[in-house]
């Protein structure tokens, strides 16, 4: 759907969306490339902490540094992302981020020592920015309140889905090819990405934010100041999200390793996980835009912290492949809940610096969390980290009830009425 069309629907009156015309107009611009991308990415899942490790003979507190380090490159990059968004266009950074992609994963194949592997990984978590803004931005520009869960929710199961694939091929290739291949692999999805990128946004119609003449900095002080109250409320609970997701993508790895468990094995796991967790995508789109963000993203707080106290307690493939089915169901029901809520606050004219700095911020909890885990895992032991990120996910579920508002109940806002309305 073009930019132009979707701004005439939205403003043409009270009708209510089509989730069908809506979900076909994402097919190929959205879903599709997004599917290989969330492939290539969950290609390292099983693999990029033994291949640390193994390759880097990286202690269990360097582990967790690098698993965090293509967040901090994430981190690092949301808000000028955002910038580029509404200087550039949408077009040019989703290539950038996606050419950028396949230059980290070679670079991390070939890593001779630590130090190489850090900075591959920082630059994956810099195109990941570009990427991941700029869909947002895409999204956040052409989808209707009304059908949003359904369309996002989507747009996160198929990612999931995806995810399904990736660890299983990543494990694989780890234990029979090579530990090296699984990172040429991922090169190879973001050719076959860029392709696809390139092919379907050729005609894309774009708009250009009117600010970019403006000075930056003040632009960006304008974002935070006037959306303060919802990054220092949504913008945490989703932080503390990020954080328990970063902590179940590390945990479970790496106690199947303290297990004695193969990547083979660990690639099993995840992929069963990951199956769960793509399965219930249905349900949470129509639970949210029935119900409210919340009605999902409460239980997912939940059963995500529960899955992350019983992972010390398993001592067996078959015990932690039940509870990584249980972290899979908790993270299913969070499907698309950061980027719905970003999405439900960004101002529609402009959301590109908005959801730089939403970005930003909840990308804070992806980025601390294998930190924190491998620290006090280092410090004390694996499972009294397990114990602490459980403590995060209390911490979210409480947020959830007691300060974060419904977003669903947001009307459509304009650049210049969104400070009202965010209040």
């Amino acid at each position: 759907m073009p930019l132009e069309e979707a701004s005439q629907e939205r403003h043409s009156g009270p009708r209510r969306s089509s989730v069908r015309s809506t979900i076909r107009s994402l097919v190929w611009s959205v879903y599709a490339p997004s599917f290989l991308l969330s492939m290539g990415q969950g290609i390292l899942i099983p693999v990029l902490p033994g291949f640390a490790e193994e390759e880097m003979a990286a202690t269990i507190g360097l582990i967790g540094l690098v698993v965090a380090a293509r967040h901090f490159g994430t981190m690092a990059f949301d808000v000028p992302a955002g910038i580029l968004v509404s200087r550039l266009g949408l077009r040019k950074t989703m290539t950038a981020g996606v050419i950028l992609f396949g230059i980290s994963a070679i670079w991390a194949g070939l890593s001779p020592n630590f130090a190489s592997l850090m900075a591959a990984r920082v630059l994956a978590g810099v195109s990941f920015a570009l990427w991941s803004i700029s869909r947002h931005s895409y999204i956040a520009t052409v989808v209707p309140i009304d059908v949003r869960g359904r369309a996002l929710s989507l747009f996160g199961g198929i990612s999931r889905i995806a995810t399904i694939l990736g660890p299983l091929m990543g494990g694989i290739l780890a234990e029979h090819v090579g530990i090296r291949v699984p990172f040429y692999a991922q090169a190879v999805v973001a050719i076959l990405t860029l392709i696809m990128v390139i092919a379907t946004t050729r005609n894309l119609v774009e708009t250009r934010s009117s600010s970019s003449r403006h000075n930056v900095f003040a632009e960006l002080g304008s974002v935070v100041t006037r959306h303060r109250g919802d990054f220092a409320t949504a913008g945490v609970a989703a932080v503390a999200l990020q954080f328990l997701r970063a902590g179940r993508e590390f945990l479970i790895p790496v106690w199947g390793g303290e297990l004695g468990l193969g990547k083979d094995q660990i690639g099993y796991i995840a992929t069963a996980s990951f199956t769960i967790d793509s399965m219930l995508f249905p349900i949470v789109g129509y639970s949210m835009d029935k119900w409210g963000r919340k009605s999902t993203g409460l239980p997912a707080f939940i059963i995500l912290g529960l899955s992350m106290v019983l992972i010390p307690l398993t001592g067996s493939f078959g015990a932690l492949l039940l509870v990584s089915l249980l972290a899979g169901l908790g993270n299913g029901l969070s499907s698309g809940f950061v980027l719905i809520t970003g999405t439900d606050l960004a101002p529609k004219e402009s959301p590109g610096e908005f959801l730089g700095v939403w970005r930003l911020i909840s990308d804070t909890g992806g980025a601390s969390g294998p930190i924190a885990i491998g620290g006090i895992a280092q410090i004390l032991s694996l499972g009294m980290a397990s114990i602490a990120t459980a403590g995060i996910g209390a911490f979210g579920a409480l947020m959830l009830i007691f300060v974060v508002k419904e977003t669903m109940t947001r009307r459509p806002r304009s650049a210049s009425g969104s400070d009202k309305a965010a209040r």
